[in-house]
């Protein structure tokens, strides 16, 4: 146990660097990014996402920009990775995440995809817990830090 503790706070020293560094502002803190997974819990399905953190380098998995056959996988990051265990991301540790509140369905083979479109209640759990973000081309960002 000392060891994770140890590594975790090695970690945020490094990340609050990085931050400092980078002339990174907070926008979010850990009651935000509750308040964002119980956005998530009451739509009618999980949209995709991708999550930069502070110490990685952005690389072409974070561009997000086309809409998912396949909804996000916010079982594991709703209960534990948003801050919730040792292996988790921590909430300081987030520069932004990515959401597209939008999945295609197959309607069939000679059949045009159904987009499934919740953006609107996305944005609208967002706005009623004053979760500040961007949207840009149909994916929302919420930052965790941003520069000036």
């Amino acid at each position: 146990m000392t060891d994770s503790v140890d590594s975790s706070e090695k970690r945020k020293k490094n990340v609050l660097k990085i931050i400092e560094q980078k002339g990174l502002c907070s926008v979010m803190n850990t009651t935000k990014w509750k308040e964002l997974k119980k956005v998530v819990s009451e739509l009618p399905f999980q949209p995709p996402f991708v999550i930069k953190e502070v110490d990685e380098e952005e690389t072409s998995h974070h561009t997000f920009d086309r809409d998912e056959r396949h909804e996000g996988d916010w079982g594991l990051y709703l209960e534990n990775y948003l801050g919730g265990d040792l292996f988790a991301t921590p909430y300081f540790a987030i520069e932004w995440v990515k959401v597209r509140p939008r999945i295609l369905k197959t309607q069939g083979r000679l059949i045009a995809d159904k987009v499934v479109d919740e953006t609107e209640a996305f944005i609208k759990g967002l706005n009623q817990y004053g979760i500040p973000y961007e949207e840009q081309d149909g994916t929302v960002i919420i930052y965790g830090y941003k520069g000036n």
